[in-house]
């Protein structure tokens, strides 16, 4: 396998308010960009990007957002409701730093969320590929974030291995779900202006969401969206099954 893409380089860069850690497969600015989830990070994704540059050959790269990781600053509680679009606001600044106007953006869960909101607000062209992502605050995601809570301790030893402060990240990430302020929160009628490929996918045992949230989520968007399912997946869909996800986005990006 090529160096470049085996073994990533690695950067901090220097936002207006935050500093991200990065992790690029291949040279060059990246034509694909991955978006991690909630309560993820660049090591999370596993072998995703390696393999999806050296099946695209494409340059891939991956951020941790802050507080993740080792990216700054670190929250203090929950995050704010507008948490997400701040984000979005993050990424087109990542993407103006690093020379990189439009690669293919693949988010999963919170991270295809963010995706979506930077397409549906700026003159995004390229393609979306969102995993698991949500539109709208459901009840079955609550529920199952409430039961994390109830086993902080566990969830936040498991983070530790990927997190400079895990459980900041957690109280951060399961504070704002599970916030009365977050209840309402609901992008179905913003994505409705994506103009670009999309590609929604869910895991048919998704344990964060009903089967409705991703055709709903696709119908929002309208006729440049289509959504699938896999077969007995759950929300961890790049876990549970990593060549499915990587031959699915390849195909996606590439046409072949």
């Amino acid at each position: 396998m090529n160096s470049d893409i085996d073994t990533p380089t690695t950067a901090a860069i220097a936002l207006t308010s935050a500093r991200v850690e990065t992790s690029t497969w291949g040279s060059g600015p990246p034509r694909v960009v991955l978006l991690h989830d909630g309560l993820g990070s660049v090591g999370q994704w596993r072998d995703v990007p390696a393999l999806l540059a050296s099946t695209t050959g494409l340059t891939v790269m991956a951020y941790d957002r802050p507080g993740h990781g080792r990216s700054t600053p670190t929250p203090r509680g929950p995050w704010s409701p507008g948490w997400l679009h701040d984000e979005a606001l993050l990424l087109a600044e990542l993407l103006e730093v690093i020379s990189a106007p439009d690669p293919v953006l693949v988010g999963h869960s919170d991270g295809g969320s963010i995706a979506a909101i930077h397409a549906a607000t700026t003159a995004t062209t390229s393609t979306l590929v969102l995993l698991a992502a949500h539109s709208w605050v459901e009840a079955v995601t609550v529920e199952a974030i409430a039961t994390m809570i109830h086993n902080r301790e566990q969830v936040v030893a498991g983070l530790a291995r990927h997190h400079a402060e895990p459980g900041a990240v957690f109280d951060a990430w399961a504070g704002v779900w599970v916030g009365d302020e977050f209840a309402n929160w609901d992008i179905r009628e913003l994505i409705g202006a994506i103009a670009c490929r999309t590609v929604v996918v869910q895991g048919s045992r998704d344990e964060y969401a009903s089967p409705e949230h991703a055709t709903s989520t696709a119908d929002a968007i309208g006729d440049n969206a289509t959504c699938m399912f896999l077969d007995d997946v759950g929300h961890l869909i790049h876990h549970q099954a990593p060549a499915e996800v990587v031959n699915l986005i390849a195909t996606t990006v590439t046409g072949v």
